[in-house]
């Protein structure tokens, strides 16, 4: 079963990498170039060129990027303190490259490092609460967590409020971890607000209603028309098409999931 869970996990990556901007723009140019070298299929060549033309431009020109994520990443509203204090605040992971010869702050993702400050600062919010740190080691020497822990001692976290998890390689496994754990706590998610809706979704499959608090918005206002496509558009396009394959992956996932349960009964 570990096995499969590993080979989908794989496929999942996969599949959702090939389905990016860059890698369909140059799928669309490759086959372009190959109608156009025959006569009879020249014209689906021009109409290939001028599909990866609009996916490139649609994909890197701010105004749009940004009209395209938006909805998604205005979901959930800022996180305010209500009622009672939380009783941890998780923060889900995300890339890291451990090395000696790099200051911490260098070693964690700038995403990592955004999602790391919030939580700090919700758990400052929280008196009493625990921060939880989540991630795997993806070949390096120390994981995620444990990188993710080191920062937040570094700004002043006591460690006895840090709660730092190896192993969960997904939002999925995270979900599962902290619901084996943490059920029945008070518990804030801390995560980008591009990512929000699928985690929020996956933390309600196993059970949890955490209080969301998003963080690192990329679709900011747009106060002209006259700009340039440029590669900072393109990686927001890019999180936003991740992030609905990843809520129909989890759609679909569950579906499975309950059609099992209910044959099983």
């Amino acid at each position: 079963m570990e096995n499969i869970d590993s080979y989908l996990f794989l496929l999942k990556k996969f599949i959702s990498g090939l389905l990016m901007p860059v890698p369909m723009t140059l799928l669309l140019l490759v086959w372009a170039v190959l109608f156009l070298l025959r006569g009879k299929t020249r014209w689906l060549g021009a109409v290939f060129t001028l599909l990866a033309t609009a996916l490139l431009f649609v994909g890197s020109y701010t105004p749009l990027s940004s009209k395209i994520a938006a909805p998604l990443e205005q979901r959930y509203a800022t996180y305010q303190p209500a009622g009672q204090p939380a009783e941890y605040v998780a923060v889900l992971g995300n890339s890291h490259v451990a090395t000696e010869q790099l200051p911490i702050t260098s070693e964690l993702s700038p995403t990592g490092i955004v999602r790391i400050t919030e939580g700090i600062r919700v758990y400052r919010l929280n008196p009493g609460s625990k921060l939880i740190f989540t991630g795997y080691t993806a070949g390096q020497p120390e994981s995620y967590a444990e990188k993710a822990k080191q920062l937040a001692l570094a700004l002043g976290v006591p460690e006895a409020d840090i709660l730092a998890f190896n192993g969960p390689k997904d939002t999925a496994e995270e979900a599962a971890l902290i619901a084996a754990n943490f059920a029945g706590n008070r518990l804030v998610l801390v995560t980008s607000a591009m990512h929000m809706p699928r985690a929020m979704e996956l933390f309600q499959q196993v059970g949890l209603n955490p209080i969301p608090a998003p963080t690192d918005h990329l679709a900011k206002p747009v106060r002209t028309k006259w700009m340039f496509p440029d590669a900072k558009s393109l990686f927001r396009t890019r999180y936003w098409i991740h992030e609905q394959l990843g809520l129909l992956w989890s759609k679909l996932t569950s579906h499975v999931k309950k059609q099992q349960s209910a044959e099983q009964h």
